[in-house]
C-alpha cells in the first residue's frame, strides 16, 4: 500500500507497520471507491491493532481469476487468525482488465 510504512519506529520499536498516512489519506481517496470498497476502507477498525477486524495479520489463502462474457473476475481470500479474527475476508474485483503482480523479480500479467 502506497502510503503505509512498513518499516516504522514507534515508541522506541523499530519494524512497526503504521498505517497512520493511509488514515490521513482516506478522505481524500474514498469518494473514488466503489461503494462496498469504500465501505471497508474506512472502518477504523481495520487500521486498530488491537481490533478484531484489523487485516494486519491475515494471510493470502487463494487468488482465483475467472472469465465470462462479461468478462474477468479477479477473487482474494484471505485466511484469518484464529487467536484474533473471527472470520476470512474475500475481495471480489469484477470487470478486470488487467492483472499484475511480481514477486522475487519474476512479473507476470495477465489481461
Amino acid at each position: 500500500m502506497k502510503y503505509v510504512n512498513p518499516n516504522a519506529t514507534i515508541n522506541g520499536l523499530d519494524g512497526v507497520l503504521d498505517p497512520s498516512e493511509y488514515v490521513r489519506q482516506l478522505p481524500a481517496l474514498a469518494p473514488d471507491l466503489p461503494v462496498g470498497a469504500r465501505a471497508f476502507a474506512t472502518d477504523a477498525g481495520h487500521y486498530d491493532f488491537s481490533s478484531r477486524r484489523c487485516v494486519k495479520d491475515l494471510a493470502l489463502g487463494r487468488v482465483t481469476v475467472t472469465e465470462d462474457d462479461a468478462g474477468m473476475r479477479l477473487d482474494i481470500g484471505f485466511r484469518h487468525n484464529c487467536w484474533k479474527h473471527e472470520e476470512d475476508l474475500s475481495i471480489g474485483y469484477v470487470g478486470v482488465s488487467v492483472i499484475s503482480t511480481c514477486a522475487a523479480r519474476i512479473c507476470i500479467a495477465v489481461s
